[in-house]
């Protein structure tokens, strides 16, 4: 047979019936119902006060909360989650940069929870990130494609070129495929605009990867303009950890709102929300400041066109063939495809045989493994 449970109330009125009929001192009813003497005298006192109340917890809530915050203060809190949908730290900074009454964050927190304004979160990170940043604008740019989205019965691919050090949204474009004409298009554009930056990360798609060996086509272009290419790690998207963070950003804030119907009203979405990016919305990597606080215009300007290689007069070149390879000292040496039908140099340097695209080394051989590979 299963214990009979008795709800507290219940049981509260039993020991006042007990005090105050079976004529038990408070003491001895608060030792037979396991509760202190204070407790038994709050109970009595209750029902002597009101005979019919009912024996259930009450409210702690205070009656009077100066420190609660204003009416004008919450409104102005959910105003910006409305429009942004950003969470207490970003809602505080913003609020502090208007000048407007500022709630701490812990406050902000609450309000949106009193609300229903509050998210699902992030899941939580167990290994800490690790962070490196440029010193300066413009000394590296991230460059990648968000995954394709659907646009009019399209697949549309958002490019995004982000500043490394200030984390300025340089450009938001909506292209038709991912081929280096399409991004050298729109880099160009961006250069004749803001200038040179004086590197540029991207993943190995716009690498020699097919043959592991040499540059692409889009590493041979940017050098010409004296931009050091730069690669992530197969398999690492952290290595470009700033723009992978911001296609999360487009997935949470933008993405959801924008319109679908047509290309240009989809593009007409992405260009509106990168000032919001870049003026309006704090990054927290950044001291919860703009991105646009800590950027500014490149003193590098573009050229007219895209300079040829120069080479010193008495350089020792060599032109690329087809197969991507070049021939010294009786040995073939595969420099890359991307490279077919450009020249470059060929210097001796002890025990090595170095080549270089304009001022950017491709490769290093020894000249041991050359030999070995020689033909009679």
């Amino acid at each position: 047979m299963p214990w009979k449970v008795y709800p507290v109330s219940e049981l509260r009125l039993a020991l006042v019936h007990a005090v105050r009929s079976a004529d038990l001192s408070i003491a001895e009813a608060a030792r037979r119902f396991g509760v202190s003497r204070k407790t038994a005298h709050k109970w009595v006192a209750r029902h002597n006060t009101d005979p019919l109340c009912a024996f259930t917890d009450r409210s702690r809530r205070p009656l009077r909360s100066p420190g609660k915050s204003s009416d004008e203060s919450e409104q102005a809190v959910l105003r910006v989650r409305d429009r942004y949908g950003w969470g207490p730290r970003k809602i505080h900074a913003v609020l502090h940069h208007q000048r407007q009454p500022t709630p701490s964050v812990r406050t902000i927190a609450t309000i949106l929870k009193r609300h229903g304004r509050v998210g699902t979160g992030n899941a939580a990170v167990t290994n800490p990130p690790q962070r490196f940043e440029r010193t300066k604008p413009n000394e590296l740019w991230q460059l990648d494609f968000k995954g394709p989205v659907e646009v009019q019965r399209r697949r549309i691919s958002p490019l995004t070129i982000l500043d490394d050090h200030s984390r300025y949204l340089l450009a938001l474009k909506p292209c038709l495929n991912q081929t280096y004409a399409t991004v050298q298009a729109v880099l160009w554009d961006l250069f004749g605009d803001v200038g040179l930056p004086e590197a540029i990360l991207s993943d190995n798609a716009f690498s020699a990867r097919n043959t592991g060996v040499g540059l692409s086509q889009f590493d041979a272009w940017l050098i010409r303009l004296g931009i050091h290419p730069l690669h992530g790690r197969p398999y690492h998207p952290e290595t470009q950890g700033k723009v992978e963070r911001l296609n999360g950003t487009l997935e949470r804030e933008l993405l959801p709102k924008a319109r679908r119907d047509s290309l240009p009203h989809f593009e007409a979405d992405l260009e509106r929300w990168r000032p919001v990016y870049n003026t309006v919305r704090p990054h927290e990597a950044i001291g919860d400041q703009p991105p646009h606080s800590r950027w500014r215009p490149s003193e590098r300007l573009r050229p007219r066109e895209v300079p040829e290689v120069q080479y010193p007069t008495d350089a020792e070149l060599r032109t690329i063939s087809q197969t991507g390879d070049i021939r010294y000292h009786r040995a073939r040496i595969l420099v890359g495809r991307g490279l077919a039908g450009e020249r470059v140099r060929v210097v001796e340097n002890g025990s090595e045989i170095e080549i270089y695209y304009s001022n950017h080394r491709v490769r290093s051989v020894a000249k041991s493994q050359l030999e070995a590979h020689a033909w009679t």
